[in-house]
C-alpha cells in the first residue's frame, strides 16, 4: 500500500477564482490519520547523531544552489559596499529607550548541523521548548532546569514511514489549551517518503504524552518535497505552510508551489485518531504561484475564525509588491475561501546581499520573503531580509499594514547601519493595550570587524524606533563549512510571554568558541519594554493617568486624570489574562482634573489593567499592582 493511500483519505476537491479575477486557487479537505503516540518520559537513550555536508551551503537542489550564487553576484555588482555617514543604526531621532533583558541563557547545544534554524516557545509557567536543526531542549526557566534534550530523529523515531532526516523545525505554544505542538520536515528526496511531521502535546506534563501525525510532503503526488515550514494559530485551527519543491531539475522548475494546511486543533490536542485538515493548493496571482507564504498570529491573542497570511516577491532585486492571503473561515465551514489581495508598499525592498564577517566569510541570507508576522488593533506588523541599496548591505524591513481588509498600501520601513548588517528577522507584540503598536524586532548581526550576534529594537510607532540592544554579542565568527559561504538563519524565534503583558521571547544565533572550532551558539532571552503606552485617542487632552499608590500595599488605590469636558464614565478591570474582573457604571466626571478611589482587598494579589471610558470610547488605559 503505498504511504499517502496509508495517511490520507481525500474528500473534497475544489478550484476558486477569488474576487480579483486574477487570483486563483484550488483547496481539498484530507483526513489525516494519527500514526502513534510517544511519551517523552520514557525516552532514555539518544545518541543524538547528526550528518552534514561540508562542502555545500544549500543541499536538495545544486542548480538552486547556483542560481542563489548568481543573484547574489548581481546584487553585489549592482549595489557594491560603500561606507555611508549614518551616525546611528536609528531610524527615527525620537529618543525612545532600548528593550530591558530579564532573563538570558545558552539554549540548544550546537550538533554539527547547519544553520540553526532557531525556534522556541514559552508557556504561562515558564516551560520553553527551543529547538534547532537537529534537536529539541525542554527546559524550565523558573528553576533555571534542562528536563530533557533530544534529537529530531528520536523525537518522531517511531514513525517507521518516516524518513530520518529531519529538520525546519517549527514550535508554537497554545496559551488557550497551554499546550505546545512541534513541526518538522522529513525526507527531501523524489520518493513518498517526505512528509510534515505534527506533534501535539496530549499531558499537561510536557514530558508526558504526544500524539504525531504526517501530512503528506508530497500531497499532489507529482514528485515534490516540502521546504520551508511555518505556522500559526487562530481560536480553533493550526496553520502551516511549506514550499514544494522538485527533488533536482533548474531553480525554475524545481519550485512547484507554496501550499497552506488548515487543521482542526483541538482534535489534536484531544489526539484523535482522525483530524480534518484542508490544503490550499494552486494559489496564483496572473497566472503565476504566490512563493514563501507567511501565516500571521494574533498580537496578544489570537484571532479567528479568519486567518491572514503574507507573501511577496522574494527574489526581486527590488519590489513594491506584497501579497496579503486570508482565510475567511473554517475549515468546517463549506464557505469558507481564500482570499488574495495586491498591496504596494512606499518604499522599495529586495533580495539581500550576503554579508560580511571577520576572516573573509560571508553569510548566507536567502532572500527577502517575510519572516514574521502579528496582527494586533487592526493593523498588521511584519518583517523580512532586504538590501539597503545607498551602502550595499543587507538589512531588514518592517511593514505596517492598517486595516488590511481594505487597505491599498504598505507602509514599510528599513533599519540601516553604517557598521552592521542585519538579518533573519522576526517580530512580536509587546503593548499594554488595545490601542499599542508596541513591538519587539529580534535579529541576527554581523560585520567585517563584530563577530556575529543576536540582537533587538523596541518599535513605539511609525516612525519611532529605539536604539538597538545587544542580546548575546558573538564570541567569534562561524567557520564550519568548507569555503567562503557560511549558513545563516534560516530564521529566528520570538513570541509574547502569554500572561504577561509587556514582555516578549526571543531567541537567535550567535558565533561561539568551542575548542578548536568556530560554531553557531543558540541564545534566549527575555525582554520588557521600559516605555509606557499612552492610549489616549485625539479627542482627550493627552495626559498621562496618575496612579497611586502603585503598588497598592493598604487596600486603596487612587486614580487622577484630566478631561476637558464633563463625562459620564465607565470603568472597567481586567487581569494579565484579559479577563474582565469588574466593571463600575455610569459615574459622572467633571470638567478637568478627576480623582477615583477603590478597595482593592476583593482582587487578588497580582497585576491589573484599568480602563476607563467615556461616550462609549476608551479615554484611559494603564496598570497597576495588588500586593495587599
Amino acid at each position: 500500500m503505498k504511504i499517502i493511500q496509508f495517511l490520507f483519505i481525500i474528500v473534497l476537491l475544489s478550484a476558486y477564482y477569488t474576487s480579483d479575477s486574477q487570483t486563483t486557487y484550488n483547496s481539498e479537505k484530507i483526513i489525516s490519520k494519527k500514526i502513534f503516540s510517544k511519551n517523552i518520559n520514557n525516552i532514555d537513550v539518544d545518541f543524538q547523531i547528526s550528518l552534514q555536508n561540508l562542502q555545500s551551503p544549500f543541499e536538495g537542489n545544486s542548480t538552486y544552489s547556483k542560481y542563489l550564487q548568481e543573484l547574489k553576484s548581481e546584487i553585489d555588482k549592482k549595489y557594491p559596499v560603500k561606507a555611508m555617514p549614518y551616525s546611528t543604526v536609528r531610524i527615527s531621532a525620537n529618543i525612545i529607550d532600548t528593550p530591558a533583558v530579564e532573563y538570558s541563557f545558552e539554549a540548544n547545544k550546537y550538533n554539527y548541523s547547519v544553520p540553526n534554524d532557531n525556534t522556541l516557545a514559552v508557556s504561562k509557567s515558564g516551560i520553553i521548548v527551543s529547538a534547532i536543526n537537529t534537536n529539541i531542549i525542554f527546559y524550565d526557566s523558573k528553576h533555571d532546569s534542562l528536563l530533557k534534550s533530544i534529537s529530531l530523529n528520536v523525537f518522531s523515531d517511531t514513525l517507521s514511514v518516516i524518513s530520518t532526516q529531519q529538520y525546519d523545525p517549527k514550535v508554537i505554544y497554545d496559551y488557550q489549551k497551554d499546550r505546545f505542538i512541534i513541526v518538522n520536515l522529513a525526507g527531501s528526496s523524489s520518493n513518498n517518503t517526505t512528509h510534515i511531521v505534527v506533534a501535539f502535546q496530549k499531558d499537561a506534563d510536557v514530558l508526558g504524552e504526544w500524539s504525531f501525525y504526517a501530512l503528506e510532503g508530497n500531497p499532489l503526488n507529482d514528485t515534490s518535497w516540502t521546504d520551508f515550514p511555518a505556522i500559526s494559530l487562530s481560536n480553533d485551527e493550526l496553520f502551516i505552510t511549506g514550499n514544494l519543491l522538485r527533488y533536482g531539475g533548474s531553480w525554475q522548475a524545481s519550485f512547484k508551489q507554496s501550499v497552506i494546511w488548515q487543521i482542526d486543533k483541538q482534535a489534536g490536542f484531544d489526539g484523535d485518531n482522525l483530524i480534518n485538515t484542508r490544503l490550499y493548493k494552486d494559489i496564483k496571482s496572473n497566472n503565476v504561484n504566490l512563493r514563501n507564504i507567511h501565516p500571521v498570529i494574533g498580537g496578544d491573542s489570537y484571532f479567528g475564525p479568519e486567518m491572514y497570511f503574507m507573501s511577496n516577491k522574494n527574489f526581486a532585486i527590488q519590489s513594491d509588491t506584497f501579497f496579503i492571503i486570508k482565510t475567511s473561515g473554517l475549515l468546517s465551514n463549506s464557505n469558507t475561501k481564500l482570499e488574495i489581495r495586491l498591496l504596494k508598499s512606499d518604499k522599495n525592498y529586495g533580495a539581500p546581499p550576503n554579508p560580511r564577517m571577520p576572516g573573509g566569510k560571508r553569510l548566507a541570507t536567502n532572500d527577502a520573503r517575510v519572516l514574521g508576522a502579528f496582527y494586533q488593533n487592526n493593523v498588521l506588523q511584519f518583517v523580512g531580509n532586504t538590501i539597503d541599496t545607498a551602502t550595499g548591505f543587507a538589512t531588514i524591513y518592517h511593514g505596517l499594514i492598517r486595516n488590511p481588509d481594505t487597505a491599498n498600501s504598505i507602509k514599510l520601513n528599513l533599519y540601516k547601519s553604517d557598521t552592521l548588517e542585519f538579518g533573519y528577522p522576526n517580530i512580536s507584540y509587546i503593548g499594554t493595550n488595545k490601542n499599542s503598536l508596541h513591538s519587539i524586532i529580534s535579529f541576527d548581526y554581523t560585520s567585517t570587524i563584530i563577530n556575529p550576534g543576536f540582537a533587538a529594537m523596541f518599535f513605539e510607532k511609525e516612525g519611532s524606533y529605539s536604539d538597538l540592544k545587544i542580546l548575546k554579542a558573538g564570541e567569534t565568527y562561524m567557520n564550519v563549512l568548507m569555503g567562503a559561504l557560511q549558513r545563516w538563519g534560516d530564521y529566528s524565534g520570538s513570541q509574547p510571554a502569554y500572561g504577561e503583558a509587556g514582555k516578549v521571547w526571543v531567541c537567535g544565533t550567535y558565533g561561539k568558541i568551542n575548542p578548536g572550532q568556530r560554531i553557531y551558539g543558540t541564545w534566549i532571552t527575555k525582554l520588557f519594554s521600559n516605555v509606557e503606552d499612552e492610549p489616549v485617542p485625539d479627542h482627550i487632552v493627552k495626559n498621562s493617568i496618575k496612579i497611586f499608590p502603585n503598588p497598592s500595599k493598604d487596600d486603596k488605590i487612587n486614580f487622577e486624570f484630566y478631561i476637558p469636558a464633563q463625562l459620564n464614565i465607565d470603568v472597567e478591570i481586567f487581569d494579565l489574562m484579559g479577563r474582565k474582573i469588574t466593571i463600575m457604571k455610569n459615574y459622572k466626571a467633571s470638567t478637568g482634573l478627576n480623582s477615583l478611589s477603590f478597595s482593592t482587598i476583593p482582587l487578588e494579589n497580582g497585576t491589573y489593567f484599568i480602563r476607563i471610558y467615556g461616550d462609549n470610547k476608551q479615554i484611559f488605559s494603564n496598570k497597576f499592582i495588588v500586593l495587599n
